[in-house]
């Protein structure tokens, strides 16, 4: 039987039932809401048409960016974690293809804990200083995209309200990177602050300073940084691609807004597989491009599959080929 216990070092655990029915109906109403947003006034005919006409080589393009995209931040992962031990493309991108179907397919987003739990569980190394790594890892990926919406800002008019969300994220992910560097630096004076704050946050925080040894060479943080930005560019590229293939044709940058928008969808707390937040967010960039209602909710629909279909079949391949089931990755979530 698997078990989480590590997971708790970290997140809190509500230990109360309403809370926790909460923490899974709430998401689906917010989906729910989403998508009757993204379904109002949508000519749906108009919207089915769409597929009849793709472009297949350009579809084959965007796709095979997407998959270069994915090796990037696979390799990107292996860096970080290297100063622990050195682990083979093939398990962390199995660990990696596992946590991305978790998320897809079972509610609350425990895709990262079992993402660190599988590698930790297979390598014999600390799932909390894997669950760190990963962390780390969601804040290069939003500094990342929003350092693009930092270089659009001066190139491309941009409604206000997105304008200020996207600077208040980039905020507090620099504000996150002051504190990183003082974990770093001044590791023992930094808990001490925190632990005026919160005994528990105190742990937390020691245990995700394990993590940070990634960040003793400037080399690695230069190539954590490069293939972070890489990753980040391929993606917005297959986005363009994708769009030529259903015959939008708009300026690359259009391309990284539509990206930014949905990385915000994404962070909106939304049924499994963020289903409804992606598709209105997708929607409303191209609408915000000066594109017709039924082509974007087509393309938002395309973009969809193309990252859900093909990591959740690999996922349950590699479920697979690791012994595991969901039957078994839900009993993480008692």
């Amino acid at each position: 039987m698997l078990n989480l216990q590590f997971a708790s070092e970290f997140i809190p655990l509500s230990p109360y039932p309403l809370m926790k029915k909460l923490k899974i109906i709430l998401p689906i109403l917010i989906s729910c809401f989403f998508l009757y947003l993204a379904a109002r006034n949508l000519d749906f005919v108009k919207a089915g048409r769409v597929f009849c006409h793709i472009n297949y080589l350009y579809f084959f393009i965007g796709f095979l960016a997407t998959v270069i995209a994915f090796i990037i931040r696979v390799i990107r992962w292996q860096v970080m974690l290297s100063p622990t031990k050195k682990i083979g493309f093939n398990r962390v991108s199995s660990s990696f293809l596992i946590g991305l179907t978790v998320n897809n397919i079972l509610p609350a987003r425990i895709g990262e804990l079992v993402r660190a739990y599988v590698l930790g569980e297979k390598e014999k190394v600390s799932k909390s200083l894997i669950f760190a790594t990963i962390i780390l890892e969601r804040i290069l990926d939003t500094l990342s995209v929003f350092a693009f919406l930092a270089y659009l800002l001066f190139i491309s008019p941009i409604p206000e309200n997105i304008k200020m969300t996207g600077l208040f994220i980039f905020g507090a992910c620099f504000l996150i990177l002051i504190f990183l560097f003082l974990l770093k630096t001044h590791k023992a004076w930094t808990i001490k602050k925190v632990e005026k704050v919160s005994f528990k946050l105190s742990k937390i925080v020691e245990n995700f300073s394990e993590g940070l040894s990634v960040l003793n060479s400037k080399r690695r943080v230069l190539l954590l940084a490069f293939y972070s930005i890489l990753s980040w560019f391929i993606s917005g590229l297959s986005i363009h691609f994708l769009l030529i293939s259903i015959g939008i044709f708009l300026p690359l940058h259009i391309a990284y807004f539509v990206l930014i928008m949905t990385v915000i969808g994404v962070m909106i707390p939304a049924a499994p597989g963020y289903i409804g937040t992606f598709h209105y967010f997708c929607i409303l960039a191209l609408q915000i491009a000066g594109q017709d209602k039924a082509l974007a909710a087509s393309f938002s629909i395309l973009l969809y599959l193309i990252g859900f279909l093909p990591t959740t079949l690999a996922g349950i391949a590699c479920l697979f080929f690791e012994g595991l089931s969901l039957s078994k990755i839900l009993t993480l979530k008692k």
